[in-house]
């Protein structure tokens, strides 16, 4: 599929050309950058890549994504090791594309991302974060994609310029940060947190030094949520750079081991009654060992003796993946007396009551979340924490998720219990925005993933489907919301609709790819790519790149200009939800 002629490059080039390239860059360590900087590295770039392109960030005048051509410039990569030092050298060459050279940039992931088995070719890709003087950056990172050949297809730059030169030495100590913060937030507040990093400063051009100070406040009764801010202090003269709302909803001002619990993608009513499920990954605790299920349900406790010993089921603390605490009542817990020898079969929550289904529900939803992405991908690692999940809380038509925890309200005030299917894959998806560095940002972004994750995890456009006792919705990707054309733009008025966006195109793509290949064929390509999309690169915003990445992600010669597998599809999809297309 040929759009816009061949136009591959052939050469190879080994470290002696990267020592070349590095002799023309434009600044060196210990320097600062500019805009003009970073145009010129482009145009340097482009000398050795022809028909290289580039998406810029205006406010800052350097580039958030460089691709559509091959870049061949540091031979082979035959190990990780060597995948790194050729995305070092690359940095190296031309750090006014950065702001910064790799002196400032750890290693915080090598992945190999299989994605042969969707017909295109396997990539590798690799993070870098900033680090100053052992303090972290915070979002200021680099990921580099490889083609299988070894050529680096996809550069992103959320790197901070200039991050280097940032003094992190405070000169405000964290009690006046704390002080500062307080006054800000207008009532009583308990600190949660305080860290010490380098943030974008306030016209995010550059960085500064900051106390990050976290603070947990009253209850809002008009919008049943936890009070919840994250205030950046300047580590200098005490200015509040911005406050970050930490709660993140399910719905705007509104409002799921043997096991019993909420069958599909409805929630937990009358015409919706619980189903057996093999309890996956539960916890099972007796007085001769611990240990848990295993995906279907099976497990072994290592014991030599003949006694009976009681056995209990529950999912608190001791849980793997999920600490389930029911706000309704007291938490759910059987126990029976085992036999050794003799396989137990035993189902829990026979005798279904919505608070006891609520906590199944978040349990096997907070486990398949996981488990879908080792699906996807045995190696990725992301998702083996311990969720907490917060069932029945006394109110009524919402879900948040709080950076520690996911939490949802019992049923009352129209609305079923929240704690179901898609609406706890929703706000875990929150929870992976955050272990996969895209974040929950205000322009919708964090919403419209979190949507996808649901989307894709239970292959439906609908997430909250039935959230409303009446029958009503919450969202759907078969939306026609528009992108806006512009990076971060909240043009809808707020973030779950402007989250319509990314998840309208998200869905219609799945779809897409389901009729050219077939259900199951087209929901692979899609689960693949989309995480894919997190593990190489760190997103952060809705904007054209995001087609792009995702075209990157799908190519298989390192020319995304003649088309890739599944680019039709792709294109199509996007352009349907507003997106301006690859053109």
């Amino acid at each position: 599929m040929n759009r816009m002629g061949d136009g591959r490059v052939s050469f190879r080039r080994g470290v002696a050309a990267a020592i070349t390239l590095a002799s023309t860059g434009i600044a060196f360590a210990g320097t600062a950058y500019s805009p003009s900087d970073a145009d010129h590295a482009f145009s340097l770039l482009r000398e050795e890549v022809p028909g290289l392109r580039a998406n810029w960030n205006f406010d800052s005048g350097f580039p958030t994504f460089i691709f559509g051509k091959p870049i061949r410039l540091f031979g082979v990569p035959q190990s990780d090791a060597d995948y790194e030092a050729a995305a070092r050298q690359f940095i190296d060459s031309f750090p006014g594309l950065f702001g910064c050279d790799s002196s400032i940039l750890v290693t915080t992931d090598i992945h190999h991302l299989q994605l042969a088995k969707i017909g295109t070719t396997n990539k590798v890709a690799v993070n870098f974060a900033q680090q100053v003087g052992g303090v972290e950056v915070k979002g200021g990172n680099i990921a580099l994609l490889f083609n299988a050949d070894g050529a680096i297809v996809g550069i992103e730059n959320n790197a901070i310029a200039n991050a280097g030169e940032v003094d992190v030495v405070p000169t405000l100590s964290a009690e006046a940060a704390q002080v500062i913060a307080r006054n800000a937030f207008g009532q009583p507040g308990r600190v949660l947190g305080v860290e010490f990093a380098v943030v974008r400063d306030g016209r995010s051009i550059g960085g500064t030094a900051a106390w990050l100070v976290e603070l947990l406040g009253g209850f809002d009764p008009v919008k049943r949520l936890p009070i919840q801010e994250k205030f950046y202090v300047d580590a200098k003269d005490g200015t509040i750079l911005r406050r970050e709302n930490m709660i993140h909803t399910f719905v705007d001002l509104t409002g799921e081991t043997r096991q019993w619990c909420t069958p599909g993608v409805l929630p937990d009513k009358a015409s919706n009654p619980t189903a057996k499920f093999l309890l996956s990954r539960g916890d099972v605790d007796s007085a001769v060992g611990n240990t848990d299920t295993d995906t279907v349900g099976n497990w072994t406790i290592t014991y030599g003796g003949t006694a009976v010993q009681s056995v209990t089921w529950a999912f608190g603390s001791n849980s793997t993946y999920a600490h389930v605490d029911d706000k309704g009542g007291a938490d759910f817990t059987r126990s029976k007396n085992v036999t050794p020898g003799v396989k137990d079969y035993t189902g829990i929550n026979t005798s279904a009551t919505q608070y006891n289904t609520a906590e199944m529900n978040a349990q096997r939803n907070g486990v398949l979340f996981r488990e879908w992405v080792k699906t996807i991908d045995s190696s990725d690692t992301k998702m083996d924490f311990k969720q907490r999940l917060n069932t029945s809380i006394n109110s009524s038509c919402n879900a948040y998720y709080d950076g520690v925890s996911t939490n949802y309200y019992r049923k009352a005030g129209g609305c079923e219990n929240t704690c179901y299917s898609t609406v706890v894959a929703h706000e875990v998806g929150h929870w992976a925005n955050d272990k996969y560095s895209s974040g929950n940002g205000g322009d919708g972004f964090g919403e419209g993933a979190a949507d996808t994750w649901a989307m894709y995890i239970y292959d439906t456009p609908i997430v909250g489907e039935d959230f409303f006792t009446n029958g009503g919705d919450i969202r759907d990707g078969r939306n026609n919301r528009q992108y806006c054309g512009s990076c971060g733009s909240t043009c809808h008025g707020g973030v779950h609709a402007g989250g319509e966006v990314l998840m309208g195109a998200f869905w219609k793509m799945r779809d897409k790819l389901n009729i050219t290949h077939g259900d199951a064929t087209g929901d692979l390509i899609a689960d693949t790519l989309y995480h894919g999309w997190f593990v190489s690169y760190n997103a952060t915003q809705i904007c054209d790149s995001n087609e792009t990445q995702i075209l990157t992600l799908d190519d298989d010669n390192g020319n995304i200009d003649d088309g890739t597998p599944n680019s039709g599809d792709i294109e199509a999809a996007f352009e349907q939800q507003g997106y301006p297309g690859y053109y």
